[in-house]
């Protein structure tokens, strides 16, 4: 059975390519990063994201619209604007942080800035961001984000955790899986598993008991994903779960630890 992954905040919108004599002019793009119409804004996001480390000059642009939540179709950036799934939504701050990773690690510090901005919006968009760099360098801000007063944030900063691969961050995201929103356990448990350290066994295992049945399926993919026998004797009961996810997780978690 394959892993289940928990989701990634915000979702990549393809741009597709685009032919050189066509590439947007990049003064231009910062210029539409300010319209008063949030698909422009969007759209000049995805355009700089295109041009990745020509884009550098947009860096402070780009850094500004991380902020910017306003909801518009998943479509916005496409070629072929309209087709899609139009009740999908994304936003030019999303956007911004996507361009930004495309510019590379220059971002880094701008990034690690904007991970204590006023704006929750913008330290989740961040967080993000530092998590699809993949710079260890942005454990310590990441780490210390997992303490954020918002939600969204403490989620987007395990993901990242996870994405970065980071050990020592083993013992803040199993503080992390005591958090009192369902999403933040829910990442972490997936980024203990994706970090796959065996200190997290053990609060792993009590995760299984989870009053989320996302959390109980992300612990189960978790342990799996450690390998580690220590938690077979805690997944057993977990086949009896009413959900069926955490059942057939905790299936493929068991088939894994009993090869």
């Amino acid at each position: 059975m394959a892993a289940t992954f928990a989701l990634i905040l915000p979702v990549l919108i393809a741009c597709g390519d685009t032919p050189a004599q066509a590439r947007p002019d990049a003064r231009q793009l910062v210029t539409q990063l300010t319209s008063a119409d949030p698909q422009l804004r969007a759209k000049a996001a995805c355009g700089l994201r295109e041009l990745g480390v020509e884009a550098a000059g947009a860096v402070d642009a780009l850094v500004a619209l991380l902020p910017d939540g306003a909801p518009i179709p998943m479509t916005v950036c496409e070629r072929n604007w309209g087709r899609g799934n139009q009740e999908q939504t994304t936003t030019p701050g999303e956007q911004a942080a996507s361009a930004l990773v495309s510019i590379g690690s220059r971002t880094l510090k701008p990034l690690l800035a904007a991970v204590t901005h006023s704006s929750w919006i913008a330290r989740r968009n961040a967080a993000w961001a530092l998590g699809a760099l993949d710079d260890p360098a942005a454990s310590p801000a990441l780490m210390k984000a997992l303490s954020d007063s918002e939600s969204p944030v403490r989620q987007q900063s395990a993901w990242a955790l996870g994405a970065i691969d980071e050990s020592s961050a083993v013992e803040a995201l199993i503080r992390a899986l005591k958090d009192s929103d369902d999403g933040v356990r829910q990442q972490a448990a997936w980024a203990l598993g994706a970090i796959d350290d065996p200190r997290a066994v053990n609060p792993l295992m009590q995760s299984l008991k989870d009053s989320d049945p996302e959390v109980r399926e992300q612990a189960a993919w978790a342990l799996g994903a450690i390998g580690d026998n220590r938690a077979l004797d805690a997944l057993l009961p977990a086949l009896k779960d009413a959900e069926a996810r955490v059942r057939r997780q905790a299936a493929w978690a068991i088939g894994v630890l009993s090869r």
